[in-house]
């Protein structure tokens, strides 16, 4: 039962931190070079490991958390923001247009993939300029 507590109150860190590094990254307080895309987190997963099993159950669970959250936001593609559809729906009582909420997850799906070419493209050049 410890456990249990001392993992919902990590979790709970681990939540807490993720929010205050949004908000750090929207309000400029964090640049570019402190956010890890797949090649920097490959590169974590594989320090972790060599530190032992523990460090990477850690790390896993972080990533897996911070997963969890992301998706949630409201950004358009991600699952937060069709639960926003799904709220205006609700309050208006009949469905939005089909094309236009493919529209706008269309946007929001190439906005994402150029997100993750620039934080990957980040990623290499911290590794090579290392």
């Amino acid at each position: 039962l410890k456990a249990i507590g001392v993992a919902c109150q990590r979790t709970w860190d681990i939540i807490k931190l993720t929010f205050l590094g949004i908000i750090q990254m929207v309000s400029g307080q964090m640049g570019a070079g402190d956010v890890a895309g797949p090649v920097g987190i490959i590169q974590m997963i594989g320090e972790s490991a060599r530190f032992g099993l523990i460090y990477l159950i850690n790390l896993t669970a972080l990533i897996s958390i911070n997963l969890g959250l992301l998706n949630l936001l409201p950004i358009p593609a991600l699952d937060g923001s069709k639960l926003i559809f799904l709220g205006i729906e609700g309050i208006r009582g009949k469905p939005i247009d089909v094309q236009k909420e493919n529209m706008v997850t269309i946007i929001g799906f190439a906005l994402l993939m150029t997100l993750m070419l620039f934080v990957t493209y980040q990623d290499i050049v911290r590794l090579l300029f290392k």
